[in-house]
């Protein structure tokens, strides 16, 4: 099996806010991808305050926005490629937790 099919599975995602939080707060060296409808896809930690709901609500929960999780960048990167318009090869960083 390749490396790329041992990360994509690596990755998961949370619909139930409660999920999320608890994800967050058992994997604080993780990271999450943050995508969005309208603008590119954005990486950060998971204690980033920007990908906390309770914080921003309305931008994580609208149409189209999902949080993508993952101990390791490397599995965010293969969900990217194989998921999203463009291939992922490039994340973007967050700029206020610089992942």
């Amino acid at each position: 099996m390749t490396e790329a099919a041992d990360a994509f599975p690596a990755t998961q995602e949370f619909p139930d806010d409660a999920e999320y939080a608890w994800w967050l707060n058992t994997h604080p060296d993780g990271y999450v991808l943050a995508v969005r409808t309208r603008s590119a896809p954005l990486l950060h930690k998971a204690t980033c305050p920007e990908i906390d709901r309770d914080v921003h609500p309305g931008r994580l929960r609208a149409k189209g926005a999902r949080q993508i999780c993952a101990e390791a960048k490397s599995a965010l990167r293969t969900w990217a490629s194989r998921e999203l318009e463009g291939g992922g090869a490039l994340l973007a960083r967050c700029p206020k937790c610089g992942p």
